[in-house]
């Protein structure tokens, strides 16, 4: 799978500071922070709005001509925008003091869906395991909604 975001970007996220919050509002999640950040320095998220467009420019950017790779990222891009950024299902716990108003987890969460699904939809031809131990893997990923949660790696 090519790697989504450049170097050099998740670096500079992961040594920003988490910001600070007035006591009794929760903590930043630092994978919410850095997520947030690299779509920020991307310009993928500008003035707190996600740009789709601007998504699928910048997470294509690295996989060269490769037309079957280009298809999958984009269409997952479409799903998970769909179902990770439109969908504001982390209003009502913001509105409970549940989570913290700074570091939304929606940008992880689409990073982390857009990876997940571009592995899952995987072109024929990068599978290169004659074996069935890719296809129980797709399967595990398939029914397991929190594989990737609260791992950076993810992002990259």
């Amino acid at each position: 799978i090519p790697r989504f975001l450049p170097d050099e970007v998740i670096e500079l996220c992961r040594r920003r500071p988490l910001p600070s919050v007035p006591p009794g509002i929760p903590e930043p999640i630092p994978e919410n922070c850095i997520a947030e950040c690299t779509l920020n320095v991307t310009r993928v998220l500008m003035n707190h709005r996600f740009r789709v467009e601007q998504a699928r420019k910048v997470l294509l950017a690295r996989t060269a001509n490769d037309t079957a790779w280009k298809r999958t990222i984009s269409n997952a891009i479409d799903k998970c925008y769909r179902i990770e950024v439109a969908n504001s299902f982390y209003l009502q716990d913001l509105a409970q003091n549940i989570i913290s108003t700074q570091c939304l987890p929606s940008s992880v969460r689409f990073l982390e869906c857009t990876f997940a699904m571009t592995y899952r939809e995987c072109p024929d031809e990068y599978w290169n395991d004659p074996n069935k131990s890719c296809f129980l893997l797709v399967k595990a990923l398939n029914n397991c909604r929190f594989f990737f949660r609260g791992k950076v790696d993810a992002l990259e």
